[in-house]
């Protein structure tokens, strides 16, 4: 049986809560008090969205692994990984700047990442997970701190600068950063709301 609480939906922005009502592809509900969205209509499924985590998270490997520049000053070739450079940054005593890279660029996309498997194999396969209530609002929360696409501008602007200097060009994590941008961009048009449509 279906409780009450479970058909509402509180608005982000103001906490006002609304009847959950089937919205069809493509629509959107708005609050009555602040017209902030709080419903979207998909036309992905969980399946597809699923897909999209997972590729996400070979994505993420990639960008976590590989070589983000490449710096070539006369005979002397200098490169470095996304941990690599947050060591450096450590190293060199910008602590604050090290930790908020390691959390925005790391710890945030790793979080969400496997949130989102967390959540979304065993709704797949037709099962609730364990703590589904609190580990959606995590993930909402992992959502907000994640920012791989500052870290894909920022890396993009150290290039232009860099050009000047000495020859700089971008490794793989550079290009696998700028599609994490874009599969986390399609994993967030499908939102939150509707994983509880899958509960029963």
């Amino acid at each position: 049986m279906t409780r009450p609480e479970d058909a509402l939906v509180v608005c982000e922005r103001c906490g006002k809560p609304h009847r959950r009502v089937p919205l069809a592809p493509g629509a959107t509900a708005t609050c009555t008090r602040c017209e902030a969205v709080i419903g979207r209509g998909h036309r992905i499924g969980i399946e597809s969205v699923l897909a999209l985590t997972v590729a996400s998270l070979i994505v993420f490997l990639i960008a976590s692994s590989t070589d983000v520049l490449a710096i070539r000053l006369g005979s002397t070739t200098a490169t470095t990984t996304l941990p690599g450079a947050v060591g450096a940054a450590w190293n060199e005593g910008e602590h604050l700047i090290a930790v908020l890279t390691a959390l925005t660029a790391m710890v945030a996309p790793a979080l969400y990442i496997g949130l989102r498997l967390y959540v979304l194999v065993p709704l797949t396969a037709g099962k609730v997970p364990f703590g589904f209530g609190p580990v959606v609002r995590l993930l909402h929360q992992a959502s907000r701190w994640s920012m791989v696409e500052v870290l894909t501008v920022a890396g993009l602007l150290s290039l232009v600068r860099l050009a000047a200097l000495a020859d700089a060009s971008p490794g793989p994590a550079m290009f696998a950063l700028g599609t994490l941008t874009f599969l986390f961009a399609a994993i967030e048009q499908a939102g939150l709301q509707h994983l509880w449509s899958y509960v029963p």
